[in-house]
């Protein structure tokens, strides 16, 4: 298995193991969820697991989304705010995120 292989297999298997970390929301959080649709989720957590790895995991085994602020701002250009919680490599990494839409059905995110 390629880099590539390993990595697009870690980004769905964090996907898809949001609930055993949440159990109370973090501070700063006011929901827990994604505002953000799974194509944009699948983008951003390529940053978060390079950003995670650059910390010292290279393994992350999962993470739970929160959101920090709802969207403010005119449609299209909307900005909302998200913690995600990742856990791997016996440590817990809070990861900042901010989204705005491009325009119609789009997004761009960072990590604060």
């Amino acid at each position: 298995m390629n880099d590539r292989s390993r990595a697009l297999l870690a980004i769905f298997a964090l996907m898809f193991s949001w609930s055993s970390i949440a159990q109370s929301l973090p501070e700063g959080a006011i929901q827990e969820g994604s505002l953000a649709n799974q194509k944009l989720i699948q983008d951003a957590m390529a940053g978060v697991l390079v950003t995670v790895a650059s910390q010292g995991c290279e393994k992350p085994e999962e993470f739970v989304p929160y959101v920090r602020e709802m969207p403010s701002g005119e449609v299209g250009t909307r900005v909302w705010r998200e913690l995600w919680i990742v856990e791997g490599c016996d440590d817990t990494y809070p990861i900042k995120l901010r989204f705005q839409e491009a325009g119609a059905g789009a997004a761009n995110w960072t990590i604060e």
